[in-house]
């Protein structure tokens, strides 16, 4: 039988947005044996690149990533999706002999893979556009009321305004017959590698800040705009889609639309990634047993890392 030389380690690299997750991952990309696995629950889209700072399709051809540009933007993507694809691609990458690099800041998806995932069915469009067409004659709130006749408990822990929760809940129910919280109280599917965590952490918040502003106004020097404008004018695009909805798109697209400002624009894209940044942070504070970095020079923080993984592999 096959045995991976790396003995199912899995190392993963997870911090806030701007921090250089991308670059400190490409960098040691060259000290080991690593394949790079995205963990962004954007990156997965096409022709969002601006606006995600994604590597350029010279880094990516030097430093291929796993799970990037996998969909259309008009495509749904899932917590379950990406667990079974990255137990896929982790597989793949243990046959070659080399070690799985998770690299993000999605952390809902890295929380998934650590804590398992729970075996809920798979998404079902044709249930999801009955769904939407209830919500769209009826309301929130009628809607919402389906909801806590079917799953009294789930609805508890839901607002009527959480159009994603409520559409997957109510999903749920109609394709297997049984509640979610009736279906969580079953085993989780877990993955069954070494994660190994990397947490990096800004020194300073407010240089991070001011990071990210600066990076928000190179996008824009970039061609942000007509990045979006593209998406914009294809036709088949809404801002209730998932891609459209992620930070910078969405506010590109109200700009476009004509219903905020140019500098309302940069005012809540910049605003939504700090508060983005925050949320980020406290997940990240929440996980035990990971390995801190504090970042505040990137020669460092890669010197460190190459140490800890080095010292796990041999």
């Amino acid at each position: 039988m096959f045995k991976n030389i790396y003995n199912k380690n899995v190392f993963c690299i997870l911090g806030p947005t701007g921090i250089g997750k991308s670059f400190i991952s490409m960098e040691l990309c060259n000290l080991f044996p690593l394949e790079i696995i995205s963990v962004d629950s954007v990156l997965i889209y096409k022709y969002l690149d601006i606006g995600t700072a994604k590597p350029s399709k010279k880094e990516l051809i030097k430093y291929p990533h796993k799970l990037i540009n996998i969909l259309d933007p008009k495509e749904y993507y899932s917590v379950n999706n990406f667990f079974y694809d990255v137990k896929k691609e982790i597989n793949c990458i243990f046959i070659k002999n080399n070690i799985p690099f998770l690299v993000g800041g999605s952390m809902m998806y890295f929380n998934v893979l650590f804590n398992g995932l729970y075996n809920l069915p798979k998404t079902n469009i044709n249930i999801r556009k009955y769904i939407n067409l209830l919500f769209k004659n009826y309301g929130n709130k009628y809607v919402f009321n389906i909801l806590k006749k079917v799953d009294l408990l789930s609805s508890k822990k839901i607002h009527y305004n959480d159009k994603y929760r409520i559409i997957r809940n109510l999903e749920i129910f109609f394709i297997s017959k049984k509640s979610v919280s009736f279906l969580k109280k079953k085993n989780k599917n877990k993955l069954n590698f070494k994660f190994h965590k990397i947490i990096l952490l800004p020194s300073n918040k407010n240089v991070l800040y001011k990071i990210i502003k600066n990076r928000f106004y190179n996008m824009l020097n970039l061609g942000f705009e007509n990045e979006v404008l593209y998406l914009y004018n294809r036709g088949d695009l809404n801002i209730n889609m998932t891609s459209i909805k992620s930070i910078g798109y969405k506010q590109m697209w109200l700009y476009i639309q004509n219903k905020i400002s140019y500098n309302q624009m940069i005012e809540y894209t910049i605003n939504s990634t700090f508060h983005l940044i925050k949320k980020q942070i406290v997940w990240l504070k929440k996980w035990f047993n990971s390995y801190i970095i504090e970042v505040d020079n990137y020669k460092n923080c890669i010197k460190k890392i190459y140490n800890y993984i080095n010292k796990i592999i041999n």
